[in-house]
């Protein structure tokens, strides 16, 4: 997948994700954007190799909250 091609799904699955980070968590939708773009989550989202853009929102969403307490560990593709 070229770069460009890659931020267009970087941007749509992160609307996904911090929509479902608002839910779960009350938070309003500058709060689960802030959070969540400043995440370790996040961090390996953004790289392609990582593979973790193939996570469902829900999953990713769940990764992020247990990562907020202290435990992060991805599951398999």
């Amino acid at each position: 997948m070229n770069e460009r091609s890659y931020e267009t799904l970087l941007y749509g699955i992160t609307a996904g994700v911090v929509d479902k980070i608002m839910e779960l968590n009350n938070w309003s939708e500058n709060e689960a954007l802030e959070r969540f773009t400043r995440s370790k989550l996040y961090s390996y989202l953004e790289r392609e190799e990582t593979k973790v853009w193939q996570y469902s929102t829900l999953m990713l969403a769940t990764l992020f909250n247990e990562e907020r307490t202290g435990r992060l560990s991805l599951p398999e593709v």
